[in-house]
């Protein structure tokens, strides 16, 4: 029963106890997942409205300005890297995080930028090396960019 009471306890006084009544949990589900599909917060089922109708439907492609879509990568990024708990983990100065495409669309963007700079450095280097715990569909998008590529590249990942 003892770690019951703890467990009780830090629950009680977690700091961030306060959120969770901003997010759409079902009674009775404990949801541990809180990486690419985490709870939605309430308020996100009105803002995707809003956005939808107003910023997308009514706005079209003025709301990249108007609705300061531009600047949105920036404006995130800040939050994230200023006078905060998770700014003072990364310990990033203003302008600096930039919140972009997911994870897979930024490496097919830096990989397929690193093998043009590569070939035109030393044209016969032809082998992308990864390390082998790597997210498989990490791999899958070197491999279709070699295979797109059609250059005589060869993947390798660690033993």
């Amino acid at each position: 029963m003892k770690h019951r009471d703890e467990a009780l306890a830090l629950d009680r006084d977690d700091p961030l106890a306060s959120l969770r009544n901003q997010f759409a949990f079902h009674d009775g589900v404990i949801y541990l997942d809180g990486n690419s599909l985490g709870v939605p917060p309430k308020a996100a089922a009105a803002r995707a409205a809003s956005v939808i109708h107003g910023e997308w439907g009514e706005g079209l492609i003025r709301s990249w300005n108007t609705a300061g879509w531009f600047a949105l990568p920036k404006r995130l990024g800040n939050k994230l890297g200023l006078g905060n708990k998770l700014g003072s983990l990364i310990g990033a100065d203003k302008d600096k995080v930039f919140v972009t495409d997911t994870i897979s669309s930024n490496l097919f963007k830096v990989l397929s930028a690193a093998l043009k700079l590569a070939n035109e450095r030393d044209p016969k280097r032809r082998v992308i090396v990864s390390e082998r715990s790597n997210f498989p569909s990490d791999l899958y998008i070197a491999q279709g960019l070699i295979d797109q590529l059609d250059r005589g590249y060869e993947l390798r990942s660690g033993r």
